[in-house]
């Protein structure tokens, strides 16, 4: 899924790898910004097991994003709670496994969350945000308007500029940097304060670090590649033109470009490397919110001043890169199959189910074999 002039390179997460598991030995290596001395503490961080200060889902990151690998996606589910309000809208919650006692009483709605992979969204974080508003352009002109993906600007929350971006990260796009996602996660998830979520707890310099670490770990993932074999097959082949001619394309964009390397983001408070600079990537998102049918009226934000009720029932595209490796797909984990999946979707994508419904069961055969190579 990554290519830089042509030609297949090898991942900057295999290199990693090397590193963490010995085969290599790097003294002082510059990784995403981040000066590690030991790269090995990062993979430790993030299976680290912490000593949650509040209620939480899990005691460490590997507990939900351990498919296929380390830093991919799982079964587990989170529920968020929207309580009904007199006055402005409010943040969902999230209801925790450790305490169910906490669970809302009286008038709210209750929504299911899936674990989403991070396998390659270091890259994601670097991706030109002028791809995405071009995607949003041209999926409007394409559809006549039916399809319209929303932009949703979030905060980078380790900017000291009260800072801007659009939001990348998240089944809402409340996100727009891996260390405000990361930091949200390691609160509201593993019950751990840091110095973006400190909540009412002290933080304890250790986690602080672990967080740290647990986002430079992220950065260096690469995107997951396709089933070479597969993929070079005709019914895959045919399968990905089926995938355009329909109009998912047109929301799962195949291709997109990250910035060059030393291009600052986040408010300044990051370099994007050499290794993740100036990439095509095909992540098949255009990280746009839809309303496609499956709304549940939760709302979901960085932080309180950033909600907004037009999202209620609209979710980011989920990037299709890796979708061989799951099982439970869409926001919920409802659909077990591509077809489910792809009937449940409606609003703005009708148009293109209605396309869908009426290829042959061959087309559809080479629509799953494409899909079932990513």
């Amino acid at each position: 899924m990554l290519k830089r002039n042509g030609k297949r390179r090898r991942g900057l997460g295999s290199i990693a790898q090397d590193i963490v598991t010995g085969k290599c030995c790097l003294a002082g290596v510059i990784v995403c910004g981040l000066l590690f001395a030991r790269p090995v503490s990062a993979q430790t961080d993030f299976q680290h097991r912490f000593k949650s200060a509040f209620p939480s889902n899990a005691d460490s990151c590997a507990s939900c994003h351990s498919l296929p690998e380390l830093g991919g996606s799982s079964k587990v589910m989170v529920t968020r709670v929207q309580l009904a309000a007199a006055g402005p809208p409010s943040n969902s919650l999230v209801l925790h496994l450790s305490r169910q006692s906490e669970a809302a009483t009286g008038d709210s709605t209750r929504g299911e969350r899936l674990t989403l992979s991070l396998i390659g969204d270091g890259y994601i974080e670097a991706i030109d945000e002028g791809d995405i508003r071009a995607a949003q352009k041209q999926q409007h002109l394409a559809s006549n308007g039916r399809i319209a993906g929303t932009i949703v600007r979030a905060p980078v929350l380790e900017s000291r500029r009260s800072e801007t971006a659009i939001g990348k990260f998240g089944w809402k796009g409340q996100h727009s940097s891996l260390a405000s996602a990361c930091a949200d996660s390691m609160l509201n998830e593993l019950g751990v304060p840091n110095r973006l979520y400190p909540a009412q707890g002290t933080v304890r310099n250790d986690d602080d670090l672990a967080l740290t670490r647990i986002v430079a770990f992220v950065r260096l993932l690469p995107p997951p590649e396709r089933d070479r074999d597969l993929a070079g097959t005709e019914d895959a082949v045919r399968g990905e033109k089926i995938f355009s001619q329909i109009g998912c394309s047109l929301c799962h964009v195949p291709t997109m470009t990250t910035l060059p390397s030393g291009t600052a983001i986040n408010g300044g408070t990051y370099r994007i490397p050499e290794q993740v600079g100036n990439k095509e990537i095909h992540p098949y998102s255009d990280f746009l919110l839809h309303d496609v049918g499956t709304g549940d009226g939760i709302l979901q934000a960085a932080t309180s001043q950033f909600i907004d009720p037009a999202t209620a029932n609209r979710f980011r595209t989920p990037p299709l890169w890796g979708l061989r490796y799951r099982v439970w797909l869409m926001h919920d984990g409802k659909a077990v199959t591509l077809h489910q999946a792809i009937m449940r979707h409606a609003g703005e994508a009708s148009d293109v189910v209605a396309k869908y419904e009426k290829l042959t069961p061959k087309e559809r055969h080479e629509l799953d074999q494409f899909l079932n190579s990513l």
